[in-house]
Order: C-alpha cells, then structure tokens, then sequence
C-alpha cells in the first residue's frame, strides 16, 4: 500500500514546458522518488510528474520572474486548511518580502505544532542577505558546498544547513558522435559573456579550429540581454551568417541539441537565477559532453567534484576575455581529449550526480526531521 503524502513542495508549478531550472529541479526529485513517498505539489492534474502516484494541486503556470500577486499566491498555499497536516518544502531562492512572510506564517501557523519546514535554494546568489529569514526553518538545502559554506559564515547554524547537489537521469542513447563539432554555450547571456564568446569566436576563424561551430542558446531573460544580444551580432556578423555562430533564443529540444555537441562551455563567472550547478551542464555529463567552465564559484565545484573522482572531464579556464579563449582553443587541439571527457563525464554523472541518489537524500532529510 503506498502511504499518502507527508510532504508539500512549494514552489513554481510543475507543469510542462519545465524550462527554469528550480521547476526542473523539483520535477526530477518528484520523479525520482521511490514509488513508496508521496508529496503533494501544485501542478496540472492531468499531467502529472508520476502518473498514479502523489497528490497535484491545480494551479496555473508561473513564469520566469514571479510577481508580486503569484508569490503572494504561491505562500498562501502554507495556510490553506486542507494542507495543514503536510510538513513543507519550499523550492526557491530566498528574497526580503518572501521570508517575511513566511517567518510570519512559521510562527504562528506551526507554533505548537510538528509541522516542518524547509527551504532549498536553487540559487545561491544573495542568499546571505537573507540569514534571519532562514533561522526559522528546520532545514535548508543548498545546491552546492559554495551556498552552503558562505550561509554557515553568515551565521546560519550549520546543523540544519545540507548541500544535496543536483542530480540528472542517464538517457539510454549512447555518447555523443565523434563527428560532432559544436560548442555549446547554453546560459544568460551578459556583456561579459558576449566578451568571451567574441574573443572565441575570433580564435576560431584560425585554419586549425574552423571546423568548430559555436552556439550561444540563451533565454532573453537575463539583465543586459539585449545589448549583449547585439553586440555579438554585429561584431561577429560574418560567422553569424556563415553558421559558424549560432544565437539562439529558447530551445524547444535541448536533448537533441545536447547529443549534436561536443563539448559545453560555461562562459558566465556566475549562477545567478540559476541553479548553483547548472542543470545543463548536468544533462550535458550524464550524455557524453564534456564541460570547459570559467573558473568562478559556484560553478568552479562541478570541476573540484570531477577531480576529486578523478574524472577528466574538460577543465576550468581564466575568466579573461583573451585569456579564456585562448584555453579552450588549445584544449580544442587535443585529438583524444575529447572523446575520453566525454566517457568521464557520464562516468561522473552516474557516480556523483545520479538523480535516484539525490532522491534518496532529501528522502533521508524528511525522514530524520518527521522523527524530531
């Protein structure tokens, strides 16, 4: 008999197209949660992350930047009667108006009560600004040691402080094909981003490395968009026309693009409205694709979990425009680096990042604080 739901997880609505990465985030630990642990989470009943299991509560689809009205929708969920008996996991990054009120409702809604409360921060950027707000919860989860270490030096206890990074499912299909000749960029896309990608670009016109196509797949939705977006058109219109710089905006299939690339880059120095670990980068790993990421945290820790089990998966590069470049063209005239990233990067996303073993931890994590 499977029990009915303990948890609720709040957050964004889990309803398809998935495509920030705290909706994808919450929909893989839904999905990877063993067929004996419920949770109740806001949805599309007629779609439901696992058909015939768990309990989705109606509610209509949130964009990337919530307002102030689905935010205030989004909390009122904590105090609906019909849910009271659920202990509470929220899926977002803390802000100074969100915390307020859920400090309120956690004082008063929970007070005598046994009812928990947690929070994971997809992203941790500014997260320490928000340390009082946090005190109030049972627990907090980071996606990376980076958020969790700078949360514990602002003061939060770190007892109820837990990293539980991300974790990716391993699709069936093989690595990606050695023909390959993609560079994928898959993130915001910033002045400083358009910096790097430019000064790539340009390497890439030398004889040596014209076989290699760079692809920028950027939402528009990061600040300085779209003067970043025009700066790189104008000044690489040649290679824009020719394909040898795609720019992209939404991409519809990500999967199909991940298994046409080689290698992914991550030209940001920064996660901000990301996961601490982009999920990108993950779903890249976990089909073949090796990473070169500018060496700034957060993201710097995927690359520090590679060499601590000794997978070559790519490598960290300076986050100077020339400087950056310049490595990744020397590490792209490396015949058999590659192909062997490629056999490590799914060795670590089975090893390190495998969704079932996210799964099991927050598992872990409700289970311990149900006893308490």
């Amino acid at each position: 008999m499977v029990a009915s739901p303990t948890w609720l997880l709040l957050g964004k609505p889990l309803r398809a197209p998935l495509r920030d990465g705290t909706t994808v985030l919450a929909s893989s630990l839904v999905a990877a949660l063993p067929d004996t642990r419920q949770v109740a989470y806001l949805g599309d009943p007629g779609a439901p992350v696992r058909p015939g299991f768990d309990r989705v509560l109606p509610a209509a689809p949130i964009g990337y930047a919530p307002s102030l009205l689905d935010r205030a929708r989004l909390l009122a969920t904590l105090v609906d009667p019909r849910l009271r008996t659920l202990h509470v996991h929220l899926f977002f990054s803390p802000n100074p108006a969100s915390q307020a009120v859920l400090t309120t409702v956690r004082r008063t809604v929970a007070r005598g009560g046994t009812r928990r409360f947690v929070q994971t921060i997809p992203a941790g950027t500014g997260a320490t600004r928000a340390v009082a707000g946090l005190r109030v919860l049972d627990a907090v989860v980071t996606t990376s040691e980076h958020t969790r270490a700078s949360l514990v030096a602002a003061g939060l206890d770190e007892r109820r402080v837990h990293c539980i990074r991300p974790g990716v499912t391993l699709p069936q299909h093989a690595a990606v094909p050695a023909r390959s000749r993609r560079l994928l960029y898959a993130g915001d896309l910033d002045e400083a981003v358009a910096e790097r990608a430019i000064a790539l670009a340009r390497l890439l016109r030398r004889p040596e490395l014209s076989a290699w196509q760079l692809t920028l797949a950027c939402r528009p939705k990061a600040e300085g968009d779209v003067v970043a977006r025009a700066r790189v058109r104008r000044e690489l219109a040649d290679a824009v026309a020719d394909g040898r710089v795609e720019v992209r905006a939404e991409v519809d299939d990500m999967d199909a693009l991940l298994r046409d690339t080689a290698v992914q880059l991550y030209l940001a120095d920064h996660a901000r409205a990301k996961v601490d670990l982009p999920l990108v980068l993950l779903e890249g790993l976990a089909r073949g694709v090796g990473v070169l990421a500018v060496d700034a945290a957060p993201v710097c820790e995927l690359l520090e979990v590679a060499t601590a089990a000794r997978c070559d998966i790519g490598g960290l590069v300076p986050p100077s425009p020339d400087a950056c470049a310049a490595a990744i063209a020397r590490r792209l005239l490396e015949p058999q680096a590659i192909p062997a990233w490629g056999q490590a990067a799914r060795a670590l996303a089975r090893g390190a990042f495998a969704a079932s073993d996210m799964a099991a931890r927050y598992v872990a994590l409700w289970q311990e604080l149900e006893r308490a």
